[in-house]
């Protein structure tokens, strides 16, 4: 779950891609597409005179513009007051997160342990068609093939109801994360925060990792999380809880 921590810290919560095989990868994993080569351009006929060529870039006019002078002197602003955080030891360190992460390897767990399962079954189905007779074996396998269909329906759906567990999980904690950030920063008077990792070197004076985590786990020591049970989206359109977009901005821009 280490991956889970650090794409939460970026901000992006990932989907669960369990290390499944037969059924498991058609429903976890995607085929990449590679892109069409485009055809090269055929050559431009030569144009005649006065004429631009075929596929050349249009000319327009170009006014002259008002040329831009140097300004007064202004005010120079104060020196900033800055302060750091490490986004991935915040979540590394939350009781939230460390709860959604034990509960959701149980969920994922379950979930390859049924897949396996099926897998034995229609192994099984499989090799009691190849040796049975003609007619049979035909009826045989567009009932196989049907239920394979139907798995990957209903093994897809569970694998999209646990990834959108995690999320409505992880933007809880995004947003408070956020909050808690803009909080311990106003009340230490910083007019500039940054995430650790954009820092070559930095004193602990200027970390505020430890103050963030310690409210963080005070406001909130755990997160609503569906049942297993629950489709998230049907829980959405019941209008029980607000509802979100799927993707958070990052906990250090939000105010």
């Amino acid at each position: 779950m280490t991956d889970l921590i650090r794409a939460a810290a970026r901000g992006v919560v990932p989907t669960f891609r369990p290390t499944l095989f037969g059924l498991c990868a058609v429903l976890c994993a995607g085929a990449a597409h590679a892109a069409p080569t485009r055809p090269a351009a055929a050559a431009a006929p030569a144009a005649s005179d006065g004429e631009a060529p075929a596929g050349a870039a249009p000319v327009l006019p170009a006014p002259a513009v008002p040329v831009f002078g140097p300004l007064p002197a202004g005010p120079r602003p104060p020196a900033p007051v800055i302060g750091l955080f490490d986004p991935a030891e915040i979540m590394r360190q939350s009781v939230a997160v460390q709860q959604v992460e034990q509960e959701m390897a149980g969920r994922r767990d379950a979930l390859i342990h049924d897949v396996r399962a099926e897998e034995t079954e229609v192994q099984t189905l499989r090799q009691r068609m190849m040796s049975a007779p003609r007619d049979k074996a035909e009826a045989q396998q567009r009932a196989l093939q049907q239920r394979v269909a139907a798995d990957q329906r209903k093994f897809g759906n569970r694998n999209r109801i646990l990834q959108e567990d995690i999320q409505i999980a992880m933007n809880q904690v995004q947003r408070e994360v956020g909050q808690v950030v803009a909080s311990v920063s106003k009340s230490r008077g910083l007019t500039l925060v940054m995430q650790s990792g954009g820092a070559v070197l930095h004193g602990p004076q200027v970390d505020i990792t430890d103050q963030v985590i310690a409210q963080l786990n005070t406001i909130l020591p755990h997160v609503y999380l569906p049942a297993a049970n629950e489709d998230p989206e049907v829980v959405a359109k019941s209008g029980k809880f607000p509802t979100a977009p799927v993707q958070m901005s990052d906990p250090g821009q939000q105010g």
